[in-house]
């Protein structure tokens, strides 16, 4: 068989989707550097860099744990080291990815009360609150990448405070995008994901606690039934040999140091003034869309600012023709599969430009 050329692979459209993002050419030349080993003095001081960035942005001083995989790994990490088989904890039925909340806490065999959230709004933290009386946790979305709603974060983590329980965030669609400060809000744990807010490649998990969190983590009767994602597992190789290999596995070097590349680029900017641009773009596209016929999903004040979700009769004819103008945009997923379209605002292709290319794009699609 004949070695695959990047020649032989197809033009490929541009991505305003719901995640992966597309790279800046900078992260991308990491990308393309010859691998360097995942241990000794060099790639320990890089590896820590990075890890310190995490918790600058993620807001906690408890180093954040930065894991091969995706973001599904580290919530299923997560909700295994912080729960036991048997404790009840209370999930937000958001959209698809509420649900999988629910179902990586039946995977682990913990008691499981699911809160309905209307389409299109926010939780009610009033109900979450009722639900949760006497449970063990609390599980949301910050966005819910299926409709495009924000959920209201700090609230919950106020609620899980006040009843004594925990306060886990599913950050994956809204870390790097949105206001999030884990130990200001009193948040326990975050989970998150390298390839949307944080603009690096995907192929990375990551899970980030607060003090709540890691009180948990060193409460524990038994160990998680897991080698591989039980935080002191990850804790033992900092602790014994975090002066030259300060995880248990091969980490993929080069993910890692085009992920810290762009971290980086984030605080430089200042991560409100970053926040700021992508809710500007957001506005923008959702009014955009607004304008040519199309209905926002999220009601007014809870759109979120990576993923605008709104109402089309034909999601698919739309996706079509835009393909054909070299742009991929993503359809809607339970609840609103075939019922919708979604522009991701992420990584190299989160512009003013690129905005305006999917507005004329849509039009077209609409004979507008």
């Amino acid at each position: 068989m004949e070695e695959l050329s990047p020649q032989e692979l197809p033009e490929m459209p541009e991505l305003m989707i719901a995640g992966p993002c597309e790279l800046p050419d900078e992260d991308l030349a990491l990308l393309g550097r010859q691998v360097i080993a995942h241990y000794g003095d060099v790639w320990t001081s890089l590896h820590n860099r990075v890890i310190d960035v995490l918790g600058k942005l993620l807001g906690t001083d408890d180093p954040p744990y930065l894991m091969p995989g995706s973001g599904t790994t580290a919530l299923d990490a997560t909700i295994m080291n912080l729960f036991e088989p048997g404790q009840r904890v209370v999930t937000a039925s958001s959209g698809f990815f509420g649900s999988r909340l629910a179902q990586i806490a039946r995977s682990h065999r913990l008691e499981v009360v699911e809160v309905p959230v209307e389409i299109g709004h926010a939780v009610d933290v009033g109900r979450l609150a009722e639900a949760a009386a006497g449970a063990h946790g609390i599980l949301a979305t910050h966005v819910e990448t299926a409709t495009g709603v924000r959920h209201p974060i700090e609230d919950i983590a106020a609620v899980a405070r006040e009843l004594g329980a925990l306060c886990v965030i599913d950050g994956i669609a809204s870390v790097g995008a949105e206001l999030l400060d884990i130990d200001a809000m009193g948040i326990d744990a975050v989970v998150t994901s390298t390839q949307k807010g944080l603009g690096g490649p995907p192929g990375l998990g990551i899970a980030a606690l607060g003090e709540g969190g890691r009180a948990r983590v060193e409460a524990r009767g038994e160990p998680p039934p897991s080698w591989y994602l039980d935080f002191r597992t990850w804790d033992w190789y900092r602790r014994e040999w975090g002066a030259w290999h300060p995880h248990p596995v091969t980490m993929p070097t080069n993910l890692v140091l085009a992920l810290g590349s762009s971290v980086e680029r984030i605080l430089a900017t200042g991560l409100e003034a970053w926040v700021a641009e992508r809710a500007r773009l957001a506005a923008r596209c959702r009014q955009g869309l607004t304008e040519l016929g199309l209905e926002s999903v999220p009601a007014p004040g809870v759109g979120a600012n990576l993923v605008v979700a709104m109402y089309a009769e034909d999601p698919t004819a739309i996706q079509k023709h835009l393909l054909t103008q070299g742009i991929m945009i993503s359809g809607g997923l339970d609840p609103l599969m075939g019922k919708a379209i979604r522009v991701g605002l992420m990584g190299r292709t989160a512009t003013d430009e690129m905005i305006d290319r999917v507005l004329a794009g849509v039009a077209a699609a609409l004979g507008r």
